[in-house]
């Protein structure tokens, strides 16, 4: 081989570990690997803020590490597509998708896809398209997913440089527990994966994680110290709702903000579930107020309501009170204990103290996930009552003070019909 040979095929081979693509000639990867919008440059990858496309780390398989490679092996019909962003591992699944004629989700996906021909500069990117193909999909939750972390650091008053970057910062940090690793707090990245099919989907969690589950699924490897969120399109569970791209999107800001705020200065241990589902409640109806999602306890019933007017349903609510007092809801710690009334109240509740601004959020979840001996992340009090004494600090409420305080919000801003 000549000289020049050899550099030419440097060349390629620093190209293709750029990418995180096999070193292999182009022909080689398959051609639904082979993104049309970036063609796998390591520049147009680099502008879009991507790490890699596969292979990458993703989870465990009992203690073992598992890569992308993994899945894809056994899921070998499926044609996973994978994107690694900075704080994020998503493999998806999903379909072309039909941008309907409604107005506000016409306005909605322009909006987004103006987003990503911007921050990209991606020639062919189109903002009016009609079709979200497979690949542009992929695009927009890996900047959905990016898009709600950096929010949800501006809520929790902190950046990225306030965490622990490895093990020697971290035993560096005496005086103030900031979590394990950079993430905020948790040693690694967030895992997604979106399938279109529930049989995919469950032919994952079988293999995977050794269980099969009827909705969505968060799970924790422990050992690789990352946080995951499952679930599919078409899961009979959701009664079809996944499949409008809308619906998928505020399903999976509802699922990110559960993982962020479990993982926010490390996953040591359960919130109470109003401080964990009215958040998710409340940035998921962000997107659309007409499709919710519920989190519910292992093997229990998918709870079924398609009343979205919550602000109505909270007026309605308040005039029977037929729902739990705050001084019992603030103590649950299943989230079988709470019914339909119980997430519309604790989403409005939620309401009332983002309304107060970010700064007191940021210190109630600080403090509230704070309950650990800063030298050994070992948790020390009662939960319940460490977050009630988050409350006080942040809010300046106590249980009885946020119901009172609450009421008179809700008659004061919400419709009457």
């Amino acid at each position: 081989m000549t000289a020049p040979a050899i550099r030419t095929l440097g060349v390629l081979l620093t190209l293709l570990a750029a990418t995180g693509l096999p070193a292999q000639k182009d022909r080689d990867v398959p051609r639904f690997r082979i993104d049309p919008y970036t063609r796998n440059e390591p520049k147009a990858l680099e502008k879009l803020g991507y790490v890699s496309y596969a292979p990458i780390p993703f989870g465990q398989r009992g203690t073992k590490a598992v890569t992308s490679e993994d899945i894809d092996t056994h899921l070998d019909y499926a044609e996973i597509l994978w994107i690694e962003t900075a704080h994020f591992r998503l493999g998806t699944t999903l379909d072309n998708w039909a941008v309907p004629l409604d107005p506000d989700t016409k306005a909605k996906i322009r909006d987004e896809l103006t987003r990503l021909k911007e921050r990209s500069g991606l020639s062919k990117v189109n903002p009016k398209t009609r079709v979200l193909d497979r690949w542009l999909r992929a695009h927009l939750f890996a900047q959905r997913l990016e898009e709600h972390y950096a929010e949800m650091l501006t809520w929790f008053g902190m950046t990225d440089a306030d965490f622990p970057a490895d093990a020697e910062a971290r035993a560096k940090m005496t005086g103030r527990y900031a979590g394990e690793g950079p993430y905020l707090g948790q040693k690694d990245k967030y895992l997604f994966l979106l399938f279109e099919r529930n049989t995919t989907y469950q032919d994952y969690l079988q293999s995977f994680i050794g269980r099969r589950t009827a909705g969505g699924q968060q799970w924790n490897f422990k050992d690789v110290d990352s946080l995951l969120y499952a679930c599919a399109a078409d899961n009979p569970e959701e009664d079809g709702r996944l499949k409008d791209d809308s619906a998928l999107h505020g399903h999976v800001v509802h699922a990110l903000t559960h993982n962020l705020i479990n993982g926010f200065l490390h996953y040591n241990y359960d919130l109470p579930v109003w401080m964990r589902e009215g958040p998710a409640h409340w940035f998921e109806r962000r997107i659309s107020p007409r499709f919710n999602s519920f989190t519910r306890s292992e093997g229990a019933a998918m709870l079924e309501n398609r009343q979205w007017r919550w602000e109505l349903e909270t007026r309605k609510l308040l005039g029977n009170d037929k729902f739990a007092p705050f001084t019992e809801l603030m103590s649950w710690r299943d989230f079988g204990q709470m019914d339909f009334p119980d997430h519309v109240m604790a989403w409005s509740r939620w309401d009332y103290l983002m309304s107060l601004g970010k700064e007191p959020f940021g210190v109630l979840m600080q403090k509230a996930k704070s309950l650990v001996d800063p030298m050994t992340g070992v948790m020390r009090g009662d939960v319940v009552e460490g977050c009630r004494e988050a409350l006080r600090e942040a809010y300046q409420l106590s249980p009885l003070t946020l119901d009172e305080r609450w009421k008179e919000w809700v008659l004061e801003n919400y419709p009457t019909r």
